[in-house]
């Protein structure tokens, strides 16, 4: 069965006996590895785990292995747990998923058979997992986790202060959603390290930059708003700061260019008209709503002309990464000098 709700899943999982077969899927890590935990716990009803529980990498899978492990009878126990994690239905070889799916025909009662699907595994867009859902319909759960909303991250982020007897407003909290992305396990972690660190009183805005660390996707829309805002030295500083911490060129220039795109679709919206709601409805932005509407905030900056001559810039350069043997930082610099020649050329044009 097909869950489009977690509380469907969460309700199955407090009511109902288990099913032989569960399929996680969805961007959201946290809550997978969260009921990943519980169907675990349940299957093997707190027993030890060295018989009954079986972990494969669904990158490298090996389905003969898991065949045995799926057949295998528990020991001190009523059921064996086999857990696949990281799978991309998509990427592995035909071989591996024929053996996969003749596995999943018809998996023993004595076994809870456990796939938990890759981040970037679309599950409605794959033609082989529909083939196998028509399989194992009768007999499996099959949830998508996507990424909760601003809100129920607040009340998230609430419950982990209380554990501290911590609070935090809304919009201190906000800072704190957008530094992480909207990424759920890093707002737990960072929340965690603020409550600790604002034990028995309310976290303030003076508290969040000595403890948070925005993730590269955060602090590689400040870049592109630097950029935008004409503030060379500002974005040379940030470039400095993401290579100080040893992030990888290319992932600064998929979030740099991640950053110009958001601003490049507000651009063209803001231009017929349109608003935050329709780019929202017509772009997957689930869970990171805020980049969309940071992006709208900067659209009276720049010229639709050159956001376009800034994504060429960003195309070429990052197949000069990819290619060239030129140091990535110099690459980096020199895209972000190009830009900045770019931005002045076409200063005052908002159109």
């Amino acid at each position: 069965m097909l869950h489009t709700q977690e509380e469907t899943l969460l309700r199955h999982l407090k009511q109902d006996p288990l099913s032989r077969v569960y399929v996680l899927c969805g961007q959201e890590e946290y809550l997978k590895e969260l009921y990943t935990q519980r169907i675990v716990k349940a299957a093997l009803r707190g027993e030890t785990t060295d018989f009954n529980y079986h972990v494969f990498d669904g990158k490298a899978l090996r389905c003969d292995l898991v065949a045995d492990a799926v057949e295998a009878l528990p020991l001190m126990g009523d059921k064996n747990c086999v857990y696949i994690k990281d799978l991309d239905l998509d990427k592995i070889p035909n071989g591996e998923y024929q053996k996969l799916k003749e596995i999943l025909s018809d998996p023993p009662e004595s076994c809870v058979l456990l796939l938990v699907c890759a981040p970037e595994f679309v599950l409605k867009k794959s033609s082989r997992f529909r083939t196998l859902q028509k399989q194992i319909d009768p007999f499996a759960q099959i949830v998508e986790l996507q990424k909760r909303t601003e809100g129920d991250l607040y009340r998230f982020a609430v419950n982990r202060a209380n554990q501290y007897d911590a609070t935090i407003s809304r919009e201190n909290f906000r800072r704190v959603y957008q530094l992480c992305g909207g990424d759920m396990l890093l707002i737990q972690n960072e929340m965690d390290k603020l409550s600790a660190y604002c034990r028995n009183r309310e976290i303030t805005g003076e508290d969040l930059d000595p403890c948070c660390c925005p993730v590269i996707e955060t602090t590689a829309f400040a870049l592109s708003s630097a950029v935008i805002r004409g503030d060379y030295d500002g974005a040379m500083g940030i470039l400095r700061d993401l290579f100080y911490l040893r992030e990888q060129s290319v992932a600064i220039l998929g979030a740099l260019a991640s950053g110009i795109i958001d601003i490049y679709r507000a651009k063209v919206a803001s231009r017929q008209g349109k608003g935050v709601n329709e780019v929202l409805a017509a772009f997957d932005y689930k869970g990171r709503e805020f980049r969309v509407r940071n992006a709208f905030r900067e659209v009276s900056r720049c010229s639709t002309a050159f956001l376009r001559s800034a994504i060429q810039l960003l195309t070429e350069t990052d197949q000069q990464l990819k290619s060239a043997r030129i140091s990535d930082q110099v690459l980096m610099e020199e895209l972000l000098t190009k830009l900045f020649v770019l931005r002045q050329q076409e200063n005052g044009k908002i159109d």
